[in-house]
């Protein structure tokens, strides 16, 4: 089988980027492991109470019109989750 110049231009990079993701991947190990370590919050349930005032918070200001990403944000949840509830 033949491949095209550009095939082997595009295969070539393919190799290129691999090596590079090789030679930096021993900087990388831990930080995939941990959401703390790049400044996410850990995930936690809620209880029913907390999610009620939550919901309750989430509803009386989105009805203020606070965007919902920063409800989203505030709360550690997906902006889907802020559009899903209601009244």
């Amino acid at each position: 089988m033949s491949l095209s110049k550009r095939q082997i231009a595009y295969l070539n990079k393919i190799v290129s980027t691999a090596q590079k993701m090789l030679a930096t991947a021993h900087l990388d190990q831990g930080s995939s492991r941990s959401a703390n370590s790049r400044g996410e919050s850990k995930r936690r349930r809620r209880s029913g109470a907390e999610a009620e005032k939550m919901r309750a918070d989430i509803l009386a200001k989105r009805a203020k019109g606070v965007p919902a990403t920063k409800l989203a944000e505030k709360y550690g949840v997906s902006t889907a989750y802020i559009y899903m509830i209601k009244e």
